[in-house]
């Protein structure tokens, strides 16, 4: 559709703040008088502050991105109050999205602050075995060599002018460069809603002043759905390193000596150029490391193999060999607070082989939003285009319901019941959760979900009304009928509108397993103006298993699983002089 001259964007503020935490609902009005609104160019706009007690550092949820910190998404008439839509699932939705219908990585990765390879997992192969391995992405092993940290969240942290000339990190030393622990991030994320046109084959505008205006209230996510501990692999292929919560994940550290002249300073201590398996690391922003962290320093041989807790002071771009002997010009140099107190002043124990990383605390990593604002394309159609709209009664719309199973860890074979009755079905999406890795704090399986050899899954058919869809049930498996699902998933997105352009990573090994999120899914009316009434179809999914999930695969144990099927229908909103009615 051709947005006509008359269009501009309209900054709305939340009717009750413009700071939001983890778990607060945000209020927009849209007023009738706006008029028209062009739904795929609209979007929200925040800042988002990783506000972690610990000053962990921390990154969206690989596929997600910035959207995962929206939990749900309800929209009213402001006529009457009537709920006209309600997405719920609503970052778990945008990450499958993300995933299966985004081109550009770069461009997803730039708006969306999603992973670099926007996927739920790498696929590496074992020395011994030469078998695959699923390995979530972010996951302790993954081979991150692609990582990039100006994604994440932690302030980029400048490499500075300063010069250490001296022994007193106090005087010394260009702290100011670290005051922030963390800078914030800005964030444009399109809003995925039926009413606003997300889905379907053509696009139209939102008729805002026949809905009596809209009232779009987002409610945001806990915080353990949004903020994603890095626990990057040491592989020597990376520059840029975030670890770890263990000595044996640590960072080495060359030299652990005293920066302090007698008698003077806090009485820190400098770690001083970091080496990460030969590669010295020169840009204070690829360690990840800011002020206010909690870390650890341990010795793994030699003088002292004690456990030191410290908190990084400022962290230094090194650009005089004054102060100690670096490897090289240009060193980093943390400089830090030990916790402990040793005869009345707080010291590090100099050690050899020495490792720091961070402490491994049960501390939730936190968020903060700020400045938010919904920002709407307003759209004056021309006159003709105008008098056509206001005489059309009724609006037709795209969006999902989201309905909930549990699958017991021992159960070999599963009906699950999709309880929806819509009488205009396009499709239905189902998702497997691992309940017990489902907020790891690494990698949440809430949207990496459940490929098929970890939960043992031997076969998929629909049963719906009195039907078997396919007539021959498939075994989703990898190395079984991965290309039948491939399809019955690629059918299922175009009936909303949707054409999916990567099913997975295909290079090397990824080839052999699902890289991306695992779904199945089933089309159900083909084309635009094709509807399945499901009022009393009884719609349900017929499963069974190889194993009971209490079985570790790729180290993983899935235990119970939570299974969220999506369905999507068209929805109408029937609109007179008198009255706004919504029809399912």
């Amino acid at each position: 559709m051709s947005v006509a001259e008359n269009s501009k964007f309209i900054a709305l503020v939340a009717d009750n703040g413009t700071e939001f935490t983890s778990e607060q609902k945000a209020i927009f009005t849209i007023h009738p008088d706006i008029g028209f609104v062009k739904g795929k160019d609209s979007y929200l706009s925040f800042d988002i502050l990783n506000t972690c007690p610990n000053s962990r550092v921390c990154s969206f949820p690989a596929t997600a991105g910035a959207s995962s910190v929206i939990d749900r998404m309800d929209i009213y008439s402001l006529a009457n109050g009537q709920l006209l839509e309600s997405l719920t699932n609503y970052n778990l939705w945008c990450g499958i999205e993300n995933q299966y219908l985004q081109e550009d990585n770069a461009q997803s990765q730039m708006k969306n602050g999603t992973d670099p390879e926007c996927r739920a997992f790498s696929c590496s192969q074992t020395a011994a075995s030469k078998a695959n391995v699923l390995v979530e992405r972010g996951y302790t092993g993954d081979d991150r060599s692609t990582l990039d940290l100006g994604s994440m969240l932690f302030s980029q942290i400048s490499s500075g002018s300063g010069v250490v000339s001296g022994t007193d990190p106090d005087t010394d030393m260009d702290i100011e460069m670290c005051a922030k622990k963390f800078a914030a991030r800005k964030y444009c994320i399109p809003l995925k809603s039926g009413i606003f046109s997300h889905f379907g084959i053509s696009e139209k505008l939102t008729p805002i002043l026949l809905f009596g205006g809209l009232r779009v209230e987002i409610t945001f996510a806990e915080d353990k759905k949004v903020m994603t501990r890095l626990n990057v692999a040491n592989g020597a292929s990376l520059t840029s390193v975030v670890k770890a919560d263990s000595l044996a994940n640590g960072i080495a550290v060359a030299d652990l000596a005293d920066g302090v002249a007698a008698g003077g300073g806090k009485g820190s201590r400098n770690l001083r150029t970091v080496l990460i398996t030969g590669t010295q690391i020169t840009d204070p922003a690829t360690l990840g490391i800011v002020r206010g962290a909690k870390m650890v320093a341990q010795g793994t041989g030699g003088a002292s193999t004690a456990v030191q807790n410290f908190t990084v002071e400022s962290v230094h771009r090194e650009l005089s060999a004054t102060v100690g002997t670096p490897s090289a010009t240009g060193a980093i140099t943390i400089t830090v607070i030990a916790d402990a107190t040793s005869g009345g002043t707080k010291k590090l124990v100099a050690s050899t082989g020495v490792k720091i990383f961070f402490q491994d605390d049960a501390t939730q990593s936190t968020y903060k939003l700020k400045n938010v604002e919904l920002k709407v394309l307003q759209v004056i159609p021309p006159q003709n285009m105008m008098k056509g709209m206001i005489k059309e009664s009724q609006f037709d719309y795209i969006s999902w319901d989201c309905f909930l199973d549990n699958l017991p860890q021992s159960s070999l074979s599963h009906q699950s019941d999709i309880t929806s009755v819509a009488s205009a079905a396009k499709s239905i999406f189902t998702h497997y959760v691992s309940v017990s890795n489902e907020n790891n704090k690494y990698s949440q399986n809430y949207y990496t979900g459940v490929p098929p050899h970890r939960s043992f899954l031997q076969s998929v058919q629909y049963f719906i009304n009195n039907k078997l869809y396919p007539l021959k049930a498939y075994n989703p498996d990898a190395k079984a009928d991965k290309v039948v699902n491939m399809n019955e998933l690629v059918k299922a997105f175009k009936t909303i509108g949707k054409d999916v352009k990567r099913l997975g990573e295909c290079r090397a090994g990824n080839i052999c397993d699902y890289t991306n999120t695992y779904l199945h899914a089933r089309e159900l009316a083909r084309g635009e103006q094709f509807v399945y009434n499901l009022k009393d179809a009884e719609p349900q999914i017929r499963l069974t298993f190889s194993n009971s999930r209490d079985q570790a695969v790729d180290t993983v144990t899935v235990g119970n699983t939570r299974i969220i099927h999506f369905v999507f229908s068209v929805k109408t909103i029937m609109v007179n002089k008198d009255n706004l009615q919504l029809i399912l």
